[in-house]
């Protein structure tokens, strides 16, 4: 359950703006807040026309059923995952930070870190929530390779993802435009026989923000919700 959030709550340290000097290759009007194409709560997303599953993949998909699969459909307050949180009709803010870029998604408060200097993950990097994800400018467009992803799903539509897959992010925007296109290239040889491709745009919005997320879990919603925590927080805003 989302709340309105108090206007004390200020952005956390981790994605505050840093003063120093941007990453290198990085167009000037790059960083700022973009929000979806259309205000709704799915933005237009390109889909594959065909999904070339492979036999294990096919079976992963038809046995899908998001109310039992789906942690979003248990529990509010779940962490988003990647590549999902690339979906998002939310605001995102994108800046620098100590050589670094962070993608803060306003959907649940979802930070980002894309690592700007080459080095591949460590060895013993674990696999998490939004992987670990190293980029570089090749001209104008950020390229962002991803990594160590927990098993997953690639759209709500149920396409699977695993932890041997691969994710490869575009961005870019044409001469004169206020839209950020995105590409994302998909490689999972668990489940797919080729790579797929999907797509969305961005608006570039300098007047927009990246609101504050509160998200208070009153449990599973096959529990009994907690009434007298709900009657506390309320009394709390």
């Amino acid at each position: 359950m989302r709340m309105p959030a108090s206007r004390a709550i200020l952005l956390g340290a981790a994605v505050h703006l840093t003063a120093g000097a941007q990453v290198p290759g990085a167009p000037e009007d790059f960083y700022g807040v973009y929000v979806a194409q259309i205000y709704v709560a799915v933005p237009d997303v390109t889909m594959p026309a065909v999904v070339p599953f492979t036999a294990q993949g096919e079976r992963t998909f038809t046995d899908y059923d998001v109310f039992s699969a789906d942690p979003n459909q248990a529990d509010d307050c779940v962490a988003e995952q990647m590549p999902d949180i690339l979906w998002t009709g939310d605001p995102m803010r994108i800046i620098e930070e100590d050589g670094r870029l962070v993608f803060h998604y306003e959907r649940r408060d979802t930070v980002r870190t894309i690592h700007m200097d080459g080095a591949p993950p460590p060895a013993d990097q674990p696999h998490t929530e939004l992987g670990y994800s190293v980029g570089r400018w090749v001209g104008d467009e950020l390229r962002i390779e991803t990594t160590h992803v927990l098993d997953g799903v690639l759209h709500s539509r149920g396409y699977p993802f695993s932890r041997e897959g691969r994710l490869t992010e575009r961005y870019w925007r044409e001469p004169g435009s206020n839209v950020m296109q995105m590409e994302l290239l998909v490689e999972d040889p668990v489940n797919y026989t080729d790579s797929l491709t999907f797509g969305r745009g961005w608006v570039f919005s300098p007047g927009a923000e990246v609101r504050p997320w509160e998200c208070v879990s009153l449990g599973t919603r096959d529990a009994a919700p907690d009434i007298d925590e709900l009657v506390r927080m309320l009394d709390a805003l």
